[in-house]
């Protein structure tokens, strides 16, 4: 049986940027690459369950793409 994503969002919040997962983790940061590295670290521990994994970017109209460490992409 395929096992579920786990998604995690890196999303714009007031004063900064939120890193939100479908498993309820939040957490705020001042700057978007500090979320963008703790996203990282979040997937590469989900990954280690043997569960697929994904990183998605809002984007400044607000849309969300995935993110691949290397930037954003559709």
């Amino acid at each position: 049986m395929d096992q579920p994503i786990v998604s995690i969002a890196i999303l714009r919040s007031p004063g900064g940027w939120r890193v939100i997962s479908d498993g309820g983790s939040v957490r705020d940061y001042a700057y978007r690459v500090d979320a963008e590295e703790a996203a990282l670290r979040f997937a590469t521990a989900a990954g280690a369950t043997g569960r697929p994994v994904e990183i998605l970017l809002q984007q400044p109209g607000g849309e969300l793409l995935r993110f691949t460490g290397s930037g954003a992409t559709q």
